[in-house]
């Protein structure tokens, strides 16, 4: 979503976000290579979190099945300029979420909702939905005898 490009084509209404798996934290911090990989040639890597994500992700890498490879903290640079510049994108760190989650027991979780305070299980036969409210608390105050707000 960065300033650059034709109006044209760009997507203004998208709001992009990552799911951060700790294996390219790690890799940020040692300044190594990260593969990206397409999710119907590299199958698992959604459903996967923590070591078994790690071992799955560097399975596909020896078999050079990644689409380009590119230095993990050039990449994560490149993200966080566009967060200073944009506000985007969200992230979220796929294994904390998923270590630490109430749901962990039901699957992988796999994404959050738009601000990334609330993860929620689904998948292809469960939907998760977060509604999120303001309430308009002066609407529910009434002032009674003395002219005082009762609520």
């Amino acid at each position: 979503r960065k300033n650059v490009g034709s109006d044209d084509l760009r997507a203004r209404d998208l709001f992009y976000a990552l799911w951060i798996p700790d294996l390219f934290m790690k890799r940020v911090e040692e300044d190594l290579d990260w593969c990206l990989m397409c999710p119907h040639a590299c199958p698992g890597l959604s459903d996967a979190v923590g070591e078994d994500f790690e071992k799955l992700y560097v399975k596909y890498e020896s078999e050079n099945k990644f689409v380009i490879k590119v230095r993990a903290q050039k990449l994560w640079f490149a993200i966080i300029e566009a967060q200073i510049e944009t506000g985007q994108p969200f992230m979220l760190y796929k294994d904390a979420c998923n270590l630490k989650s109430n749901q962990k027991n039901l699957g992988t979780i796999k994404s959050s909702n738009l601000c990334c305070e609330i993860i929620e299980y689904s998948d292809k036969n469960e939907s998760a939905v977060c509604n999120l409210c303001s309430i308009s608390l002066p609407k529910f105050v009434e002032y009674g005898p003395g002219n005082f707000p009762f609520f």
